[in-house]
């Protein structure tokens, strides 16, 4: 994780020498320490871990880059009267979760409503789909006929919890195929089929994060800059 509370702060890892000990954001009774090296900085825990809710993973770089040109006051939100969760990305409007690893469908479904009735719009989810992908294991096929030049796309072995995000009308769903690329897919679901979109990664900072960008970022989004290290 990239912050953690430093004298009741919240405080990127970058901003303090390596070792230094700190709070977690999410769980303040247990302790987190510093990893600071020329290009990474992250909090890790000192000890044992906190009973973190299901679906919820380590952070990579991946993760990182995608928030790198958002204000750190915007970045792991922690949400909801019970500190339920911990947004990746929240605004005045939207909820940005940022997905890599497997969930269960379940604990989709309930992510979906709870920011839903936070936020008064849909969550808008971003998935790392790149490990299929390399694997050839989804293909498109341009639908003919529609002018939206929509696509289907055909997963074989398919996840069943993105297949849950893209189906409900409560969210927007993003497939990114790969991380150093300037665009990814924008997806849904019709009558169980899987459809898709091209989209540009600016476009999303563009379209729900233009306002809790960093003064840097408000210019000018280099999408090549942001996710050169992934």
């Amino acid at each position: 994780m990239k912050y953690a509370l430093l004298n009741g702060n919240k405080t990127h890892a970058k901003e303090v020498k390596s070792g230094t000990i700190a709070r977690d954001i999410w769980f303040p009774e247990y302790e987190v320490k510093a990893c600071v090296g020329k290009y990474r900085q992250f909090w890790k825990y000192s000890g044992e871990k906190p009973p973190f809710p299901r679906g919820y993973e380590p952070e990579s770089e991946w993760h990182a880059s995608w928030k790198k040109p958002i204000l750190d006051a915007n970045c792991e939100v922690i949400c909801g009267e019970n500190r339920e969760h911990r947004a990746d990305i929240k605004t005045d409007k939207y909820v940005i979760e940022i997905q890599k690893s497997s969930m269960d469908g379940y604990d989709v479904i309930e992510r979906n409503v709870f920011y839903k009735n936070l936020s008064g719009n849909r969550l808008v989810w971003i998935v790392n789909i790149a490990k299929p992908w390399k694997e050839k294991r989804i293909l498109t096929e341009l639908v003919i006929g529609e002018k939206d030049k929509r696509f289907e796309i055909k997963w074989k072995r398919a996840w069943s919890w993105v297949k849950e995000i893209a189906k409900t009308k409560d969210t927007f769903l993003y497939l990114d195929f790969n991380p150093s690329s300037e665009k990814l897919f924008y997806a849904w679901s019709f009558k169980g089929v899987l459809f898709g979109k091209w989209a540009n990664k600016k476009e999303i900072f563009e379209n729900y994060l233009k306002e809790v960008l960093k003064p840097e970022y408000q210019k000018e989004i280099d999408i090549k800059e942001i996710f050169k290290e992934t």
